[in-house]
């Protein structure tokens, strides 16, 4: 098994951002933003791409406060949960990369809990990820790409991983800037 090469993760997945925000904010001209997020799948080495808008929210906050589900979204914080949850965007991954192929993360191993050859443990391969897409993300936001988002004044990034809250994330971001 070879080594991982995080920085040439960290390049790739830079270049990826780029191209991918540059693509779709292309295709969305008119739109303003008020988030972007990496929503990640660390233990896969996915990545996926995130964007949404004030009026895709507020149609989605209406809608859950109408629902069956009203009781659920009347709080502040029940509120802000929904608003940077990735998972009910408008564009939620509206494109993906896999930094790593299976070969690569799993190996041949039988029983994924097992050390990885190069002595790394799999939660540790799976938390160095998680740290190097974060970095990516900071050194994302000082790009010229980044500048060209319309951002509504409150825009926020984040990295999050699928079984992490916004706290999590945005402490990790914090940590790194």
């Amino acid at each position: 098994m070879q080594e991982i090469d995080y920085n040439k993760i960290q390049e790739e997945l830079l270049a990826f951002t780029k191209t991918e925000v540059s693509n779709f904010l292309a295709e969305h001209p008119n739109e303003v933003f008020y988030a972007f997020a990496f929503d990640c799948n660390a233990e896969y080495a996915e990545v996926n791409l995130c964007f949404n808008t004030e009026s895709a929210f507020s149609a989605l906050l209406q809608e859950s406060q109408s629902g069956k589900y009203k009781a659920s979204y009347q709080s502040e914080e029940q509120i802000n949960e929904l608003r940077y949850n990735t998972g009910d965007w408008e564009y939620q991954s509206f494109s993906t990369q896999y930094v790593l192929s299976e070969d690569e993360l799993f190996g041949d191993e039988e029983d994924e809990n097992e050390d990885k050859d190069d002595g790394e443990p799999k939660n540790a391969i799976t938390d160095n990820l998680l740290l190097h897409f974060s970095k990516t993300l900071i050194e994302f936001t000082k790009s010229e790409e980044f500048q060209k988002i319309p951002k509504t004044p409150d825009f926020k990034v984040f990295c999050i991983d699928h079984d992490e809250d916004l706290d999590e994330a945005e402490l990790r971001l914090s940590s790194l800037a």
